[in-house]
């Protein structure tokens, strides 16, 4: 069964991160639940951050409602009252505890003390953290699905999934890179070999090497290392097939200007 979490404003708030939570709750990812009061709270952020209108927001909270009404969590007052959190959010932490979940998502942890939630059996989890939790529970191919059709889905304006994971970092980075490794890891790493075939050089110890602007390239004994030369260290290491490292936006979009790069160099070439 999937695990039943409630979702605090401040991670409805967000929208691309929004779309993505509520997407894998339609995929039965996980069981969602929310109050009105929580709604509320995201969708007047968002009025006020003027990315809604009032009436956007009203079809906003509809649409939530018509998708998920099974997770509108009635919340009693007296049960609010008694919550020992911090007290902006004790409505949350009551509803959490109404709808007899496990967790609640939320980007404001130090709202949701482990010792306030232990009696209840609820753990508070970054938004950040449970994305990466879905991932090792259902397969990050579940996500990567998921998160190419949400790309697709954006019309006005449209964007790209490499763009969307940009926009994903700014609240859950961790789990943006691991998509990123996930699904461009290969392409880099086959980059990067095409450049060390085409200009690297090659060392006294028979290593061979290629110095760029922004990396360092190296191929010896078989393995491939990818350095970040201003403040990364290493971020892609391919040795006999595995592949481990830790790439962003930035390094996918400056790795596939090259490959460009190179394509015009050998056709020139020829």
């Amino acid at each position: 069964m999937a695990q039943s979490v409630v979702l605090d404003s401040c991670v409805i708030f967000p929208m691309p991160l929004c779309d993505t939570l509520l997407r894998a709750a339609e995929a039965d990812l996980y069981r969602i639940h929310y109050s009105q009061e929580i709604l509320d709270g995201a969708t007047r952020n968002l009025i006020k951050k003027r990315k809604m209108t009032q009436e956007k927001a009203a079809r906003f909270q509809q649409q939530i409602i018509k998708t998920f009404p099974e997770g509108l969590v009635q919340v009693p007052e007296a049960l609010t009252e008694i919550m020992t959190n911090h007290p902006r959010d004790r409505h949350v932490l009551a509803a959490a505890v109404a709808a007899k979940v496990e967790v609640i998502v939320t980007a404001n942890l130090k709202h949701f003390r482990s010792e306030d939630l232990e009696p209840w059996g609820i753990e508070a989890q970054h938004p950040d953290a449970f994305l990466i939790n879905l991932c090792e529970a259902h397969g990050e191919d579940s996500l990567i699905e998921l998160l190419w059709k949400q790309a697709e889905d954006c019309k006005n304006p449209p964007i790209t999934i490499i763009e969307l994971l940009n926009k994903l970092t700014l609240q859950t980075p961790n789990f943006a890179s691991e998509i990123l490794f996930s699904e461009y890891s290969l392409d880099v790493e086959e980059i990067a070999r095409q450049a060390l075939a085409q200009f690297g050089n090659i060392s006294t110890d028979g290593s061979r090497f290629l110095e760029g602007e922004n990396y360092r390239l190296n191929f010896k004994k078989g393995c491939l290392t990818i350095v970040d030369k201003l403040d990364r260290g290493e971020i892609l290491k391919s040795k006999n097939g595995r592949l481990e490292g830790k790439l962003l936006v930035k390094d996918i979009e400056r790795f596939q200007a090259f490959a460009k790069e190179l394509e015009q160099t050998s056709k020139l070439s020829k």
